[in-house]
């Protein structure tokens, strides 16, 4: 098959050049047909994909979940296979992948909200503030896998309250104050927080996580405590699995999906079963990436 490589040197910046000398290394050592594809803007890259709308190729992200978001939602409805390698800041999408899918090519889902799709996981309330928070996020002084704890601590201090959001799942209808809503269609987000251990991208469902509105000091200690799923055991935490859900508010709110921000008054989130056929190869990834 043809590879193409998606390499953004907006995400990458001084990194660039060293991803793309172990790419070049590593796809001739495998013999692999590929091209690389190097942008230097987001509108760029956009207009870059144009032309593999029509293709079957293995269309490779080089980056985090937000470079995976933006390929999947250039690739989604074609014939394309998407893959993947981490070189961003959470690497959540990637890291579920080495722990739960064999090598090979899968039919995988992806999930529908609004106008958009989303692969790994969205949130909605103080999860999406920090994942939104560029100052943090994307701090080059701030080391990858400390950003989102840093912004978390920096949010913490400033928050005021949840969010009131009505929540529609099936028959039940939730309307209260959240800390924090999240779809999951995979295991981690927030570079490692496993807040649903037994997600998995081909089960035909996704976990959604309501975490009720909460005193300050517990909120801290139950966010803190996703890093090794002890919010599970949270009374004020629950998960339900579901293929379809709705969310609104009366103002419009900020969510982040895969790492990319989205807002709106009302989200429509449908699963979309083996929406996508997806590449695993852990041992290229483990000699271009960096989880």
């Amino acid at each position: 098959m043809h590879y193409v490589y998606v390499v953004n040197r907006f995400n990458l910046r001084d990194r660039t050049d060293e991803v793309m000398q172990k790419l070049i290394r590593a796809s001739e050592e495998a013999g692999r047909d590929y091209e690389i594809l190097l942008n230097e803007t987001p509108e760029e890259a956009g207009r870059a994909m144009e032309k593999f709308r029509d293709t079957a190729h293995v269309i490779t992200a080089i980056g985090g979940d937000g470079t995976i978001n933006r390929v999947l939602n250039d690739i989604a409805g074609t014939k394309n296979v998407l893959s993947c390698i981490p070189c961003g800041t959470g690497n959540d999408f990637c890291r579920a992948l080495a722990e739960k899918m064999e090598d090979g090519i899968h039919e995988v889902d992806i999930v529908r909200i609004n106008d958009r799709y989303f692969i790994n996981a969205a949130c909605f309330g103080i999860d999406a503030d920090i994942a939104n928070d560029d100052s943090y996020i994307h701090n080059r002084f701030i080391p990858r896998k400390l950003r989102f704890p840093v912004g978390a601590v920096a949010h913490f201090l400033a928050f005021r309250g949840g969010r009131k959001l009505r929540v529609e799942l099936g028959d039940e209808t939730v309307e209260k104050e959240f800390t924090t809503v999240i779809a999951a269609n995979s295991r981690y987000y927030g570079g490692g927080f496993n807040v649903s251990p037994e997600s998995r991208i081909d089960d035909g469902k996704m976990e959604v996580l309501l975490a009720d509105g909460m005193p300050k000091l517990k909120m801290a200690r139950t966010i803190l405590s996703m890093k090794n799923a002890g919010h599970l055991h949270n009374p004020s935490v629950r998960i339900i699995s579901t293929d379809r859900l709705a969310i609104t508010s009366p103002v419009p709110v900020s969510a982040n999906i895969d790492g990319e921000p989205l807002a709106a008054e009302r989200f429509d989130i449908e699963l979309i079963p083996r929406g996508i056929r997806l590449e695993v190869n852990r041992e290229f990834s483990a000699k271009t990436g960096s989880v």
